[in-house]
């Protein structure tokens, strides 16, 4: 469903006002971590919605090729569907975290669904789980966020993105990931797409090419590690819910929001 520009822009104003006295009140126990307070050139890029086949070792080849680490929440039932994806992830040095058994909007779930949804999407992982998790769609709260702090993971979301789940020019998208790159930044990207309405947009070509030019604008500037490594790297801000910084980049339909 899309959101008129007068209901967005109300929505804007409503979040601008109560956000930082939401996230002061409840964020130091309940936040998911968006981005980390530092000056030094260090950027975690995220990649949703895999394992997949094709698109997560093409991926993972272009991080090879310039020296790039990341972080993988993957989709328990793509898990399930290609074990040998997530063992190459890993084995080449990147994060994982778990992105649910198969992609719903946690918040419309009830309670008992909400948590399994989770724990069986972490268990997927079997011995490679850590304690990374990321809600679909950026779809947080309370509630949320109380499931996964109970079975000890660590939420995380974003503050940059590139509509990568959107149809656009390889210009717009090369020109959006350009402008992502920034120090701290938590980046969501996807090689794969667990919903969409597009049937061009599964293919992962134009992200794969932005995605080289990229990598090989800031070799030598920008050293791009998993969110672990990133959080080491000084004081994580924690949010309850989607950056409005983001939100307000692209007010994508609902169906179409990002991870």
């Amino acid at each position: 469903m899309s959101h008129s520009p007068v209901s967005h822009a109300k929505r804007a104003i409503k979040q601008a006002v109560m956000e930082p006295v939401r996230d002061g009140l409840v964020g130091p126990m309940y936040g998911a971590i968006a981005r980390v307070r530092t000056r030094d050139p260090y950027v975690a890029l995220t990649f949703d919605d895999g394992p997949h086949p094709r698109w997560t070792p093409a991926v993972l080849e272009v991080l090879a090729k310039h020296g790039a680490l990341a972080t993988f929440f993957l989709v328990g039932e793509a898990v399930k569907g290609h074990p040998e994806v997530v063992e190459r992830t890993v084995s080449a040095g990147h994060a994982i975290g778990s992105h649910t058994l198969s992609h719903p909007s946690l918040p419309k779930l009830p309670p008992g669904e909400l948590a399994r949804e989770i724990a069986d999407g972490h268990g997927t992982l079997g011995s490679f789980a850590g304690p990374l998790f990321r809600p679909p769609y950026g779809h947080y709260g309370l509630k949320v966020a109380k499931v996964a702090k109970r079975l000890g993971l660590t939420s995380v979301l974003w503050n940059m993105h590139a509509d990568d789940w959107l149809r656009q020019s390889p210009d717009d998208l090369v020109r959006k990931l350009d402008a992502a790159v920034r120090p701290g930044a938590i980046v969501l990207l996807h090689d794969a797409l667990a919903t969409h309405d597009d049937k061009g947009l599964p293919d992962r070509n134009d992200l794969l090419a932005a995605l080289d030019a990229m990598l090989a604008k800031y070799a030598g500037v920008y050293r791009f590690v998993t969110v672990p490594q990133l959080v080491a790297k000084g004081p994580a801000v924690k949010v309850m819910a989607e950056p409005l910084s983001t939100q307000r980049l692209s007010p994508a339909p609902r169906r179409l929001s990002p991870a």
